[in-house]
């Protein structure tokens, strides 16, 4: 009897002791199977129980960020860090969570303690093109940062282009996937359809951008309108980047466009810099169009007002390729835009822009599109 009294008590001592550690075996299937709100449960109850349990903070602000809330994870890891300075993997995932939230300056001073603490972090590469963020065109929208590793986006645009010399406006949609690994590769897929000239064109592309070297990116760009009467029948673009300390960003890209009846080719260099929530970029374009050679300028500025959120605004001077009725002529080009990305509730993003195009002596044209994405 007196034995019994003695180990009943200390057989719920014991198991009382490892529930919690049970709670946190049972966190990393949730993790797995992509249960992010069902691990945080687990590892909220083991905190209550254990609050200097340092790898259930660790666990919990990676499933915070997981879930694209990480701006509650930044505290977890500065507090993580406190305790241990030297602990690269709590200050990558201060980088990331920094990143995510929309904080970029100080994303890039724990980038560059990174560096100095361990150059050699798996992750390091990834995150520094994450960091300096590569819209992959002068004349696109302002892409959001701080997208999440697996997340995936899923959008349609419509934009409407209304034209002078009494000629018929033009209309076109357009369906897009696009997405981003935390390796820092990006990737997206698009069929669109346009309206021009009473003709009507379908086409698809797809492009890819890969980290290469530390600090240097990779992007491929490629697509076609088969039976097209106005669209190129294909394109291909390839693009090389080299990201600085500084925030400065040089590129050049080699694009080819065949049209039904003449083959574009254009060489692109391209500098941006990077400062705080702001970029300015510049592009100069050589183009050679059925034997005339020409070139633009494209300027543009970006204010990146939260971790989805931007506005741009798109200056071209110069000349370029451009459609007269359904052929490819060389002619000098003015335009402006305005452009941006706007998210609302916790998945859903409204793209917008209106702009305005001199095309030589041949039309104006006044557009306007709309969009709106889904992130799943």
């Amino acid at each position: 009897m007196i034995a019994c009294r003695i180990a009943l008590p200390m057989l719920l001592v014991l198991l009382s002791a490892q529930a919690p550690a049970q709670d946190l075996a049972a966190v990393q299937p949730r993790i797995d199977a992509g249960d992010y709100a069902g691990a945080e449960v687990l590892l909220r109850a083991r905190l209550a129980q254990a609050p200097g349990d340092d790898e259930a903070r660790f666990q919990l602000a990676r499933v915070l960020a997981w879930q694209q809330r990480a701006a509650e994870a930044v505290p977890l890891y500065q507090d993580l860090l406190a305790r241990e300075p030297g602990n690269a993997d709590y200050l990558f995932g201060l980088a990331q969570a920094q990143l995510w939230s929309g904080e970029r300056a100080g994303s890039q001073a724990s980038v560059a303690r990174l560096e100095g603490l361990a150059p050699a972090h798996p992750g390091l590469d990834g995150l520094r093109q994450q960091a300096a963020p590569q819209p992959p065109d002068a004349g696109a929208l302002p892409q959001a940062r701080g997208t999440a590793p697996g997340s995936r986006e899923v959008g349609y645009t419509f934009r409407y282009d209304r034209l002078t010399q009494d000629l018929a406006a033009w209309r076109g949609d357009r369906i897009e996937v696009n997405g981003r690994d935390g390796d820092g590769r990006a990737w997206y897929a698009a069929a669109a359809r346009e309206r021009r000239f009473g003709l009507a064109d379908t086409g698809v592309e797809a492009g890819i951008a890969l980290p290469l070297a530390p600090r240097w990116a990779l992007q491929l760009d490629g697509g076609g309108w088969p039976g097209s009467d106005f669209q190129p029948r294909w394109f291909g673009d390839v693009r090389l980047q080299h990201a600085f300390d500084s925030g400065t960003v040089l590129a050049s890209s080699l694009r080819r466009t065949r049209y039904p009846e003449v083959t574009v080719d254009r060489l692109a260099v391209a500098v941006e810099q990077y400062w705080g929530d702001w970029r300015l970029g510049y592009t100069f374009n050589r183009t050679d169009v059925a034997g005339n050679r020409v070139s633009g300028h494209d300027v543009a500025l970006d204010r990146y007002y939260g971790d989805r959120d931007a506005i741009g605004l798109r200056l071209t001077s110069g000349s370029e390729d451009a459609l007269q009725g359904t052929d490819v002529v060389a002619t000098a080009v003015r335009a402006l835009a305005v452009q941006g990305r706007h998210g609302f509730a916790d998945d859903w993003a409204l793209h917008w822009g209106v702009g305005y195009v001199r095309q030589g002596a041949f039309y104006d044209r006044r557009w306007v599109q709309l969009g709106l994405r889904r992130a799943f």
